[in-house]
């Protein structure tokens, strides 16, 4: 329905055309290239046609392209400019790229001197970062006296360490007490994590005096190639830190400085990105001596414009549509109001070339079923403006751009289907102007309120689920006839239609209306029959007898049905909630402190209802489309349509200024 029809396409040139051809081919933009790997090793092709290697062309460029990548990073990492919510790529003119570009060795040079500057900040830093650590692992011994390298005299050793943070230093002090009678035992420092002590004794008892520490988990301290107190150390270390420090200013400006050339060394990355495609493009192309050769598709509407291309390098070449049942790439193409939907799409699978996309089927009820679940005027009119301000921007492209805007649809359905139920930020209106006014201001419903009236809305959610389904099954059966199995459709869709509504007004009985039970009683034996005796004329092998089995297809439509509570959950979940909030939010009282209070507490309480009940009615809108509707007939796995372009990621190259 919006898959775009595919042809394909054969080429045949003199080899000296084929660099000018892939030019043309990459800012022609539609055409995808198959690769010709499976050719090279098929008894037909192998004899003659070769593979014209680029491995070390792409290998070289994709080094370019991570110094160049690297270099971004690091200048983005130093750029103090305003960044926009959303990324978009700038748009440049062809000439203006091109003329860039003709400076290649320049920018190449900026990205070495870039590199070098991040290489010494990486040394600068790391050198800093040890001196950092030796002036913390210095700082408990700063306010020690003797020089550090002292660590023994003629007849005394002088020994630094910590030990235990709870140690009681009495308890220690006297079992070296029973061990020897001279010693200094000093507490140099303490915090939450280590004891530092300084210790003094004889040589002739070091042995004892050993066995003492141990006891008490004693770890001797390390001052190696340090001399001088650790105060003069830190002193020196503190100073060298301010030299690197100033060091490290120096590069950093030299960052900065460089920062003009940012969009330069960006439109070369995407120099390099469109090289690299090109290089595997041309990777890809079978060749002899003097020919080569590719093949690949193209959507049927641009088979002329590339035949034109291919007549001006005077190659031969046939464009042909696909034999049937072949599996081509696929492109979906839908009206500007259902392409945003697309997104929603391409998050489950995108349809196989022999389907149905089924966007423009599914869309109204996505949308319709969002709106369902966050019904809210308030939150519709939120979220429609913040979709729209960000469309509206300038600054989305791609995927971003569709998902944007199909929520921009979903927020519009929300406002009316808030209209539906009377919600504006729950029951804000009447609870604030009867707060602070005493005269409530109500906002009367267009149909019912669902928190009053649940069991309407249950059965309004129920009916829904019955419509989405019959769509999903009338859907499939439309696949069935086209492909001209008549019976198929009846038997996977229509019998269905009669046993479900026959089922339906069986269990309404005469409520609906007089003589209802006596009708669904007959739809009912139509569907069973149905049901039981098509297959055997549909089914092959054992499957001719499973029509029996068929007959539990019937409680997983009603379950699929009852699914469709969901609905009625999520409008309740994020009406009642806003209502919560509004009440808490009078509990301050009605005077001047208690409106200010009332207005922080709304506020804040309804952007979190806001997300939180956006979030549920996507996923769950969605979920309904992916497993309700989807699994009556959506097979997906489709191929996506590649085409050989520009794929750049800072510019967007255009041909004329805007």
């Amino acid at each position: 329905m919006a898959v775009v029809k595919m042809n394909k396409f054969t080429v045949i040139g003199i080899d000296n055309a084929a660099d000018g051809l892939m030019d043309d081919l990459m800012e022609f933009g539609v055409a995808e290239l198959s690769s010709q790997e499976p050719k090279l090793y098929d008894e037909e092709w192998a004899p003659f046609a070769l593979n014209q290697r680029h491995d070390i062309e792409i290998s070289e460029i994709e080094n370019k392209l991570q110094l160049a990548d690297s270099v971004l990073k690091t200048l983005r990492a130093y750029d103090t400019s305003k960044k926009p919510l959303f990324f978009s790529r700038r748009a440049v003119t062809k000439d203006t790229f091109a003329k860039t570009i003709e400076d290649g060795k320049a920018i190449e040079e900026d990205i070495h001197i870039i590199t070098d500057l991040s290489n010494r900040l990486k040394e600068l830093q790391s050198a800093r970062n040890k001196i950092e650590t030796a002036v913390i692992g210095l700082g408990p011994w700063e306010q020690y006296q003797l020089p550090l390298e002292v660590s023994e005299t003629k007849h005394t050793y002088v020994t630094m360490g910590n030990v235990p943070p709870r140690l009681d230093l009495s308890l220690m002090k006297s079992s070296i007490e029973e061990v020897a009678d001279q010693f200094e035992l000093t507490l140099i420092f303490a915090d939450h994590e280590q004891q530092y002590i300084s210790l003094i004794y004889m040589k002739a008892l070091e042995e004892d005096i050993t066995g003492v520490l141990k006891q008490y988990g004693f770890n001797k301290a390390s001052f190696k190639g340090l001399t001088g107190s650790a105060a003069e150390n830190i002193a020196r270390y503190q100073s060298e830190i301010a030299e690197i420090t100033e060091k490290i200013s120096k590069v950093e400006k030299g960052f900065a400085d460089m920062a003009e050339r940012q969009e330069a060394i960006e439109q070369y990355y995407d120099y390099l990105v469109t090289a690299q495609d090109k290089a595997k493009a041309l990777d890809s192309v079978l060749a002899t001596n003097r020919a080569f050769y590719i093949d690949g598709w193209i959507p049927a509407v641009e088979s002329e414009n590339l035949a034109s291309l291919l007549e001006q390098y005077g190659c031969h070449y046939e464009i042909t549509p696909p034999e049937k049942g072949e599996e081509t790439p696929v492109l979906m193409k839908n009206n500007a109001f259902v392409t945003p939907i697309e997104s929603i799409t391409e998050l489950y699978d995108i349809p196989n070339s022999q389907e149905i996309d089924p966007t423009p089927i599914f869309g109204f009820f996505y949308v319709c079923f969002f709106g369902i679940m966050f019904a809210d005027m308030g939150y519709g009119i939120l979220l429609t403006l913040l979709s729209f301000a960000a469309v509206k921007s300038g600054k989305l492209e791609g995927g971003t751009y569709k998902f944007i805007k199909q929520l921009g649809y979903c927020g519009v359905s929300t406002f009316i289907w808030g209209i539906v139920f009377g919600s504006f930020f729950g029951n804000l209106l009447p609870v604030a102007s009867e707060h602070f006014f005493g005269n409530p201001i109500n906002i009367e419903p267009l149909w019912i309120d669902p928190v009053e009236d649940a069991m309407t809305m249950l059965i309004f959610a129920c009916l829904c689920g019955v419509v989405h389904i019959f769509v999903g099954l009338g859907v499939k059966a439309y696949g069935h006839i086209r492909e001209g199995r008549v019976l198929n459709a009846i038997n996977d869709s229509f019998i269905w239609y009669i046993l479900l509504v026959g089922l339906g007004l069986l269990l309404a009985g005469d409520m609906l209306f007089e003589g209802a039970s006596e009708i669904g009683k007959w739809m009912s034996i139509v569907g069973v029959a149905g049901v039981v005796v098509i297959p055997v004329f549909t089914g092959q092998g054992i499957s001719k007898l499973l029509g029996l089995w068929n007959l539990y297809g019937i409680t997983r439509y009603l379950s699929d049905i009852l699914s469709y509570a969901r609905l009625l959950a999520l409008c309740l979940a994020g009406s009642v909630i806003a209502q919560v909030f509004n009440t808490i939010a009078t509990m301050p009282g009605s005077t001047v402190l208690g409106a200010i209070a009332f207005i922080i507490i709304v506020l804040a309480a309804h952007v979190f209802n806001f997300l939180v009940s956006a979030l549920g009615a996507f996923v769950h809108s969605i979920r309904l489309q992916y497993v309700e509707f989807f699994g009556k007939f959506y097979e997906g796995g489709g191929i996506p349509f590649k085409p050989f372009m520009n794929h750049t990621k800072y510019v967007k190259i255009v041909k004329e200024e805007n």
